[in-house]
């Protein structure tokens, strides 16, 4: 007797052996019950889920001799038949062979006469999504109107293929991907009755590699068998696969999360040297990292893993800090293109790898904190941490107020520091940490200074008189935003030629926002009269705007401001330069490049 593969001698032949899809068991049994089953269905989902499965299925069902029923005996003339493929009345067609009109206008023809033996007549369509067009529009009038002894099953991995006039005349079932577990508890079953002798964790692993499909699953069991017998060892199973297995994957991250280059080198020339496919492997590492993520960031967050490789997920989340974890995710995910694009793609995996084992991590915010409040005090700097070890202990934090200050460190004198060419850093956190100024000493404090004259009367209660135009215009501007965003984003691409009593005189270069201030020119109006206090007029100039000098000091008198926008541009480059600027000029990277003999070739704001 010729051999039955794995995954047609268990394919299921009752709904309840309907593995991952209860849905669709669930509404298709209450159908059958109550006798309200449609007329045509359209099952959808990735393959090898049961879609053809439950199409014959629900054929059985409703020639049963006992049917129509849920519970089809699976032993009478038509169950027999329609199981085997054999049954007359059942009719099987592959769309992605037989797409064409002719192949449709016989599915017509076939609809007109009463099943020869059966109750009902049912065709199921496989590949529905490869029918032409022509052939979908042949099918649509007998699709909404069959015949009552005429039943249509449509089966699809692409439902995004399939026209919204066939969508809409089916009843639409989408099919799930199973769980790992679900899978790995399925083949444990078939092994058992098989006489096959597997571990949890080869279980696990063909589990995986068939993506979520049943059917899958029972072929990569079916080739392990030829390739290894009825009682093979992980690696075993791992190589007939040609697959990761999950402790190989769990290692290299060890590697990783250890920073031990040399393991991670081992590990990858071991899985090499068994001819797997390096993306493969690349792949399975994001997989791996990212359920490593998941546990050190959201502990309660459901994982599909067995018990094992779970356990092992969870230790190694929490065996490192969730920047280390993130920046190496990161890694293997740039790493996973770098394969795909390199022409030695063993390399490309190894190197990227090894950039996240031996370069320094990134400091901790609290540790910069601490560096710079002891630079500030003229303390020893406190030690970096060390690679992969904890961070180091932040700086004692200042004494509360009222308790005795501790005898200041020893330090420079100021004179002594400005000779030296170092610039004294102010205490982080104080006002003259934004401006520059230097940082206040441990001194005596001065006597107070005289109280300061109290201010006139007329700029208290007009506080926004002494401000500048530009100041009261960017002001008058995100009032005008609070109400209206649009008109607030043509205001802030005007130049303001003037602030005078009851009017804004601002120009705008011809284009939309002018046409949309123009609009809006009611509703900003009213702003202007709530914020200045009085009725104020929008005087708007259409002209094109003169470019912005180099400098304020080359701006022509009386000429127009630069727009709102354009001074927020320009800030923020000018921030970005000093940023860029202060980086590069600081010690620390100075001696990084004289240690290292190299050049800085970039730097990027984060």
């Amino acid at each position: 007797m010729a051999y039955l593969v794995l995954a047609r001698k268990y394919r299921p032949q009752r709904f309840g052996e309907m593995s991952g899809q209860e849905h669709v068991v669930r509404t298709l049994s209450n159908a059958l019950k109550t006798g309200q089953l449609a007329h045509a269905f359209l099952f959808t989902g990735p393959r090898g889920v049961g879609k053809t499965t439950t199409a014959r299925l629900v054929a059985k069902a409703l020639n049963c001799e006992q049917g129509p029923t849920a519970e089809p005996c699976g032993v009478c003339t038509p169950c027999v038949e329609i199981a085997e493929g054999r049954a007359v009345d059942v009719v099987e067609i592959d769309a992605a062979s037989n797409n064409g009109v002719d192949n449709v206008r016989d599915i017509v023809e076939a609809v007109k006469y009463r099943p020869a033996r059966d109750r009902f007549k049912v065709f199921v369509v496989d590949e529905v999504h490869m029918l032409s067009q022509g052939a979908f529009n042949a099918l649509l009038k007998t699709l909404e109107e069959p015949p009552p002894h005429v039943k249509f099953v449509l089966a699809t991995t692409d439902v995004h293929k399939v026209p919204e006039t066939i969508l809409s005349r089916c009843q639409r079932f989408d099919f799930r991907r199973l769980t790992l577990q679900q899978i790995a508890d399925q083949l444990a079953k078939v092994a058992a009755e098989e006489g096959m002798r597997l571990s949890p964790a080869a279980l696990a692993l063909v589990a995986r590699q068939a993506e979520g499909g049943m059917r899958d699953a029972l072929s990569l069991l079916d080739q392990v068998r030829a390739a290894c017998g009825d009682a093979p060892g992980d690696d075993a199973v791992a190589e007939a696969l040609g697959a990761v297995d999950a402790a190989a994957v769990s290692r290299i991250a060890a590697a990783l999360v250890g920073r031990d280059g040399a393991a991670l080198l081992r590990e990858i020339e071991a899985l090499h040297d068994r001819g797997l496919e390096v993306k493969r492997l690349a792949e399975e590492l994001v997989r791996h990292l990212r359920n490593v993520v998941v546990a050190r960031l959201v502990p309660q967050a459901p994982i599909d893993l067995p018990d094992a490789e779970l356990a092992e997920v969870r230790a190694q989340a929490a065996a490192a800090d969730a920047a280390q974890l993130t920046r190496l995710f990161d890694l293997a995910q740039r790493a996973v293109v770098d394969v795909k694009l390199a022409e030695q793609p063993r390399y490309a995996l190894e190197v990227a790898l090894l950039e996240g084992v031996f370069l320094a991590p990134g400091a901790q915010v609290s540790e910069l904190v601490a560096r710079v409040e002891a630079l500030a005090r003229g303390a020893p700097l406190p030690p970096p941490r060390a690679a992969g070890g904890p961070a180091a202990p932040p700086a004692p934090a200042a004494p509360a107020s009222g308790s005795a200050p501790p005898a200041p460190p020893a330090a420079p004198a100021r004179g002594a520091a400005a000779a030296s060419g170092w610039r004294e850093l102010p205490a982080f956190g104080t006002p003259g940490c934004a401006a520059g100024s230097a940082p206040a000493q441990a001194e005596p404090a001065p006597a107070p200074p005289p109280p300061a004259a109290p201010a006139p009367a007329a700029a208290a209660a007009d506080p926004g008189a002494a401000a500048s135009a530009a100041d009261r215009w960017r002001a008058a501007v995100e009032q005008v935003e609070h109400e209206s965003p649009t008109a607030a984003a043509s205001l802030k691409q005007a130049a303001l030629l003037g602030l005078g009593e009851g009017e804004v005189r601002v120009q705008l270069p011809p284009g939309f926002h002018a046409q949309s201030a123009e609009r809006k020119r009611g509703e900003i109006e009213a702003v202007f009269a709530r914020f200045f206090g009085r009725p104020t007029r929008l005087a708007l100039t259409i002209a094109a705007l003169p470019a912005a000098p180099a400098a304020a000091a080359e701006a022509p008198p009386g000429a127009a401001a630069p727009s709102i926008a354009a001074s927020d541009a320009a800030e923020r480059m000018a921030r970005s330069a000093r940023v860029r600027d202060t980086a590069r000029a600081h010690p620390n990277i100075q001696e990084a490049v004289r240690v290292l003999d190299g050049a800085i070739d970039r730097i990027e704001e984060l």
